[in-house]
């Protein structure tokens, strides 16, 4: 054990009664507002977005990459982005964007680009991945499955923001999997899986987000959201680099599902 200076019962502590608890971002609940109303349209999408320039340029970007601008015909205005994306990859693209630049991590912007351009890889793999073991959404909306794929790493800012502001400068930042969840053990006695899990609780997350985030890191969970997520994290970790710029994201992950199409054997009861 590394004598860090930090226990598991400190550690805890400090996730969850701290009177400063890290608060989703006002443009995340905007965002998710107009989503969950039935009266909403893209109108209301766009005003949330107009209000913050990054994510506005990243919409216009997406819209007149190759991806989505075959012909080559640009769009210089919001409403005519959101349309040639359309709507779910817009609210997307926006609310990635509003945890990237609304939650503040304490390191470097070219790290808090690649920590949520890695969970916006996840995300999209989840919900890829959701809906080619469960089409009909029987077992989950393929909405949750980019959700907690969006959300599955929240823990490691958690732990950054709450615990240790230099975890992102150690070893912790820059390991994946098992050598991850080993190197947060022990120096903090709990890993990010966990405190994901608690965060979300504390947030109010759906009961089924916050277990497949606490279960993500675990081969073996029967929880299908966990297993799902479990899986297109390992796929990012094995098959993507984690230096992807964000707007080259959805690229990446397209060709390296056709370079790597999924097993969906593991998925089999």
């Amino acid at each position: 054990m590394i004598h860090s200076g930090y226990s598991r019962s400190s550690t805890l502590e400090l996730l969850k009664f701290s009177d400063d608890l890290p608060s989703l971002p006002d443009r995340f609940v905007k965002i998710q507002k107009v989503v969950q109303d039935p009266n909403s349209d893209a109108g209301d999408l766009a005003s949330v977005i107009r209000s913050d320039q990054a994510t506005t340029a990243m919409i216009l970007k997406f819209a007149n990459s190759p991806a989505y601008n075959p012909t080559h015909t640009p769009v210089g205005e919001l409403s005519a982005a959101i349309a040639r994306i359309g709507l779910r990859e817009t609210v997307h693209i926006a609310t990635a964007m509003s945890l990237m630049y609304g939650m503040i991590l304490p390191t470097g912007m070219a790290n808090i680009r690649c920590f949520w351009g890695h969970a916006f890889a996840v995300a999209m793999v989840c919900e890829k991945m959701a809906h080619a073991v469960d089409p009909d959404q029987k077992r989950c909306s393929h909405e949750r499955a980019f959700m907690t794929g969006l959300l599955h790493d929240i823990g490691r800012a958690a732990l950054g923001m709450r615990v240790d502001f230099t975890y992102f400068e150690r070893e912790t930042g820059h390991l994946h999997q098992d050598a991850l969840i080993q190197a947060e053990e022990e120096i903090y006695g709990v890993n990010h899986a966990e405190a994901g899990m608690q965060l979300l609780r504390l947030w109010l997350f759906p009961d089924d987000i916050f277990t497949a985030v606490g279960e993500h890191h675990r081969p073996d969970s029967t929880h299908f959201l966990g297993s799902i997520c479990y899986q297109a994290n390992l796929f990012c970790n094995t098959h993507l680099s984690d230096r992807i710029p964000f707007d080259a994201v959805h690229d990446a992950v397209q060709q390296a599902i056709i370079e790597h199409p999924f097993d969906l054997s593991v998925f089999a009861d």
